[in-house]
């Protein structure tokens, strides 16, 4: 089977993202905010009009109270503790959390890198387990499900970067195996132990290639080996999630989950050999996941569906989008690097508030529409990820943000999030 080989933003939107030169243009950072909300969306999208913008309700969601429209929320905490905050879209200030609740999202998606302190951790986010479980708390404050994200690295997880936690490195096979149920156990049971917990774990982040390098990585020239032990280590992970949270769904994420492929007359998905490996081998877990940026591939947003009508019927698993995002402005300021530009623009997506709202919408009706209710919901990512002072958290993300450069709630999220009937 062809395979056709994908690296997301992880090992290139990010590190190309803090490469570029950054340019000022006035329009300040995070936490500035002056109380103009019309202005400071006119700051970022001059055609925007909240007498010409357009949203609609989406009626393939009647009824689906398990649709999940959630977003990423990993940053907020070390964002705000820099100086940084949220406000809504009548510039009150407000926890995170709350402002994706009252615009009708009900999911927040947190990850967690294993030492982030390690030599191969990485300082964005701070992401240790008592910062995760002040975000678990707030989110289940404000009433919405939370979607935990082990990373299983001290740094970004992606289909090229599964770099195996330090602590780690120097373990036997069987020892990795034993680390990763124990770690992901002891994790659980921390948040168990503060009166919380989640309602679905993500074991692994878009694992396309493995996970854990190099004990789970894939040779894809003698693959099966290498399934065997991807299987093996997923395994440790829901099974210990079954044994602290029984009531959590366990998700298992790609990065191309959803981006087609070509093989002579076959059409089909580029990770359904992927899953097809974990099925035969009996893993034991609920929901496919799924990255899904517009301009990373070419595949249409028309396919989705097909695509998850294709997973039920050969895995008999629904999908989710893990992750997705899309452009807004193309303004810079002092604090930003920003990876989205101009050639990343989709026809018939404008890079604006009503071309980022209009491509969310058009992806969260293409997963509603699913047989089956197959298509379980939409996640994005990077929404929290706004301009601050800290440099360990210089974002490449700003312009395709769910707030503005300020912080400010944009129109698109709560079109978003209030799409349903």
């Amino acid at each position: 089977m062809a395979r056709i080989k994908l690296a997301t933003f992880g090992s290139f939107l990010f590190a190309f993202g803090l490469s570029l030169c950054s340019c000022a243009n006035g329009n300040g950072s995070a936490s500035n905010f002056s109380g103009d909300v019309l202005a400071n969306y006119q700051n970022y999208d001059s055609s925007y009009s909240p007498d010409s913008f357009q949203t609609h309700q989406i009626d393939s969601l009647r009824g689906r109270d398990d649709f999940i429209l959630g977003a990423d929320i990993s940053l907020s905490s070390a964002i705000t503790e820099a100086g940084g905050a949220y406000f809504d879209k009548e510039g009150v200030r407000d926890p995170i959390c709350k402002i994706l609740k009252d615009a009708g999202l009900n999911t927040a998606r947190i990850r967690l890198f294993h030492d982030y302190a390690s030599p191969d951790g990485t300082l964005c986010g701070k992401l240790d387990l008592s910062r995760i479980i002040s975000m678990v708390r707030e989110a289940k404050q404000y009433g919405l499900h939370v979607l935990l994200d082990f990373h299983y690295s001290d740094s970004w997880a992606d289909p090229e970067n599964q770099t195996v936690p330090y602590a780690w490195r120097n373990d036997t096979y069987q020892g990795l195996l034993n680390e990763v149920r124990g770690y992901t156990k002891s994790v659980l049971e921390g948040i168990q132990s503060e009166g919380l917990s989640v309602d679905y774990v993500q074991i692994g982040n878009e694992i396309d290639n493995g996970l854990l390098f190099p004990f789970g990585q894939i040779d894809w020239d003698s693959r099966e080996e290498g399934y065997d032990k991807v299987a093996e280590i997923l395994s440790e992970g829901t099974k210990a999630t079954r044994e602290v949270f029984p009531q959590s769904k366990t998700i298992i994420h790609t990065a191309n989950a959803l981006y087609r492929w070509e093989y002579g007359e076959d059409w089909g998905n580029k990770s359904m050999e992927f899953f097809e490996a974990l099925e035969s081998r009996n893993v034991d877990y609920d929901i496919i996941g799924a990255s899904f940026y517009t301009f990373v591939d070419e595949t249409p947003i028309s396919l989705i569906s097909d695509a998850i009508d294709l997973y039920g019927e050969r895995i008999g698993k629904p999908v989710l989008i893990m992750e997705t995002s899309y452009g807004y402005t193309l303004e810079w300021n002092e604090y930003t690097s920003n990876v989205f530009h101009e050639e990343w623009r989709r026809d018939g997506y404008p890079i604006s508030f009503q071309g980022q709202t209009n491509l969310i919408l058009d992806m969260v009706e293409e997963v509603a529409k699913a047989k089956d209710h197959g298509g379980l919901g939409v996640c994005y990512w990077g929404g929290e990820w706004i301009p601050n002072s800290d440099s360990s958290m210089r974002t490449s993300w700003a312009n395709q943000a769910l707030f503005t450069y300020e912080g400010v709630a944009t129109p698109t999220l709560y079109a978003f999030g209030q799409c349903r009937p």
